[in-house]
């Protein structure tokens, strides 16, 4: 498996995230892409573009610069790494809060973290669940190969629709017990205007309601 960081600047955040990696997982090879932040999907670009090349010979995970590696976080993946096809792992705010742990699908097709900002109590078994965030997603060659490509008209809805992808062609979805900080927000999205931000996610989630409207049902 390899590391694939994305990311918009050379800062402290990322300076902190690729230190936490060396320290804690040395031999994992690590891959930079530095994103053009011009452009309004410059994240799943840059890793389709990845995922698409004779470079994607082994597994990914993708790493965002807002995560920091914690003790043993690397043998832990390891010990679940078969679970699931698709993974995600567990993320902790810095004040130790779940930021996620799996994601659920309400009835009308909204995403949502049903456990975020509870405290970190009970969760220490791989769970099957309906979609796993972007970062510390585990991309496996033989689900991309299968899928091949992003849908690009979600955007913030991407990691669902993937997700739901994977589960379409028959592979599973899960969470497991592998802890990692989440700064969450220093670049990108989260920084952006909230009117704006709740305009986008209607819009992305009326077009993910409109493709999986037969699943949703």
């Amino acid at each position: 498996m390899k590391i694939l960081i994305v990311y918009l600047k050379e800062n402290e955040n990322l300076q902190e995230c690729l230190e936490s990696l060396k320290k804690y997982s040395p031999d994992l090879e690590i891959i930079k892409k530095k994103a053009d932040p011009t452009k309004t999907k410059v994240s799943e670009e840059l890793y389709q573009e990845y995922f698409n090349s004779p470079e994607f010979d082994e597994d990914v995970m993708i790493w965002h610069p807002d995560m920091i590696a914690t003790e043993n976080w690397y043998e832990d993946l390891l010990l679940y790494y078969y679970d699931f096809d698709v993974v995600g792992v567990k993320l902790i705010y810095p004040n130790g809060l779940i930021n996620h742990y799996g994601g659920a699908i309400r009835y009308d097709g909204v995403g949502f973290h049903p456990h975020q900002y509870s405290f970190d109590i009970g969760l220490k078994n791989p769970l099957e669940t309906a979609f796993v965030t972007g970062p510390g997603m585990v991309v496996k060659k033989k689900v991309w190969q299968k899928i091949k490509s992003y849908d690009f008209q979600f955007q913030q809805y991407i990691d669902v629709d993937f997700c739901f992808q994977a589960r379409e062609e028959g592979f599973s979805v899960g969470v497991v017990p592998v802890k990692l900080i989440h700064l969450e927000g220093v670049e990108g999205f989260k920084q952006r205007d909230p009117a704006l931000q709740a305009q986008m996610l209607k819009d992305y989630h009326s077009k993910f309601v409109a493709k999986w409207m037969n699943v949703l049902k």
